[in-house]
């Protein structure tokens, strides 16, 4: 098969994983164990009761196992004296062969971070006869932010914040007056500025706002971006007016924002991807008919991913293998 079958099981429980079968229950509510992994043993000799004990010490004996998650809903047993027993529905990912296990990775919670550039406009490091010039006032100075994210957002890919000098003028003044130049444009902000130091511009990326729910349809993403800056002379001769000039000795410094992997928002995007394979393909005409999503977009997740393959007959009766993954969050 091209297709990687793919199974993301996504617990909320803060639980050890189950050593036994799930209780059973005597009216249909939600089990208290719902959430919790579980390990089966799928050995062809494997007895009853040794069925779900699956631990460090006896692992390396095991040749096949599935991984299994509880789910909030059950189903019933009528028994012949009348009684109604439930059984809390497990959702089990496909058999995994020990010698079939390609790969591992463990993820570890890390909060993200934004993209942020520092522009230092040291009044000790800017060429002097740049600050006399400023100083005299009637420059335009620029400030432009290209934007790097925007095939996933349909938006504008630049903006360009502008500030005219007036007399008088020093590189605090001008700081103070790009960073305010930013942060009024509260209607289409993607960044906002702080200035440090007197003369210390700090941009960071604000966070995507539309996509804060776990139910959303718009998939995580975060605000890419780079910044330039440059000024003009208007009351210069000639060409030289239009000219763009870069501001010597200002340094521009940006620090790439960091997505960890398992981050709420990106977890809840595999369970909804992973919802393909579960029959839901209808994402789009009302009503939507699907599972839940599990994902608590507020939580901070581990992650456990595994890659393997399994054999299947083809239709040329031939053996070939699928790539599978199974992706536990928890």
């Amino acid at each position: 098969m091209i297709t990687n079958v793919t199974n993301v099981f996504v617990s909320n429980a803060k639980a050890a994983v189950l050593a036994a079968a799930p209780t059973v229950l005597s009216s249909n509510t939600a089990s208290t164990q719902a959430g919790q992994f579980i390990l089966m043993n799928c050995d062809e000799d494997v007895t009853t009761d040794k069925l779900y004990e699956v631990k460090d010490t006896n692992a390396g004996d095991i040749n096949k196992i599935k991984i299994g998650i509880v789910t909030s809903k059950n189903y019933a047993v009528h028994k012949k004296d009348g009684t109604v027993s439930y059984y809390p529905i497990v959702k089990w990912s496909n058999e995994i062969q020990s010698n079939s296990i390609k790969d591992y990775n463990v993820l570890s919670y890390v909060a993200d971070t934004e993209d942020s550039v520092v522009i230092d406009l040291d009044p000790t490091k800017v060429a002097a006869d740049i600050k006399t010039l400023f100083a005299e006032g009637g420059k335009r100075i620029i400030l432009r932010v290209t934007y790097k994210d925007l095939p996933t957002r349909y938006r504008k890919w630049t903006e360009s914040y502008e500030y005219v000098t007036v007399s008088g003028d020093t590189m605090a003044t001008i700081a103070t007056n790009l960073a305010a130049a930013i942060n009024t444009e509260w209607k289409r902000a993607r960044v906002k500025a702080v200035v440090s130091n007197s003369t210390t511009i700090t941009i960071t990326a604000l966070p995507y706002d539309d996509d804060n729910s776990s139910e959303s349809i718009s998939w995580a993403a975060k605000v890419r971006f780079n910044v330039n800056m440059y000024y003009t002379d208007p009351q210069a001769a000639a060409f030289a007016s239009r000219n763009k000039y870069y501001i010597q000795g200002a340094t521009i410094t940006k620090t790439p924002g960091k997505q960890y992997a398992a981050s709420a928002k990106l977890v809840r995007d595999r369970e909804s991807i992973n919802q393909g394979y579960e029959g839901i393909m209808n994402r789009t005409w009302f009503p939507v008919i699907k599972p839940a999503i599990l994902t608590d977009i507020n939580a901070k997740y581990s992650g456990l991913t595994m890659e393997f393959e399994n054999h299947y007959h083809t239709a040329d009766d031939l053996m070939r293998n699928t790539k599978e993954t199974v992706e536990l969050y928890d």
